[in-house]
């Protein structure tokens, strides 16, 4: 079963109800298929600023996970 992440992420759930690993996979999943995708269609523009955005929500979650973990 292919995790839902891109359906989450579309959303704009909110990634405090996360699981820690759940934001590394999506992550990991996200620049995944950013790699892969062919920049040279007109179309993928729009696919680049979602996947930035994706990209920059969950390295914040991550970070301001990290941030409070060192804080304790």
């Amino acid at each position: 079963m292919t995790p839902d992440y891109l359906d989450r992420l579309a959303r704009s759930e909110p990634l405090d109800g996360w699981r820690p690993d759940e934001l590394v996979a999506a992550l990991a999943m996200v620049e995944g298929l950013d790699a892969t995708r062919k920049r040279w269609e007109p179309s993928t523009v729009v696919v680049d600023i979602r996947y930035a955005r994706y990209r920059r929500r969950l390295r914040q979650e991550l970070d301001h996970r990290i941030a409070d973990d060192n804080l304790l």
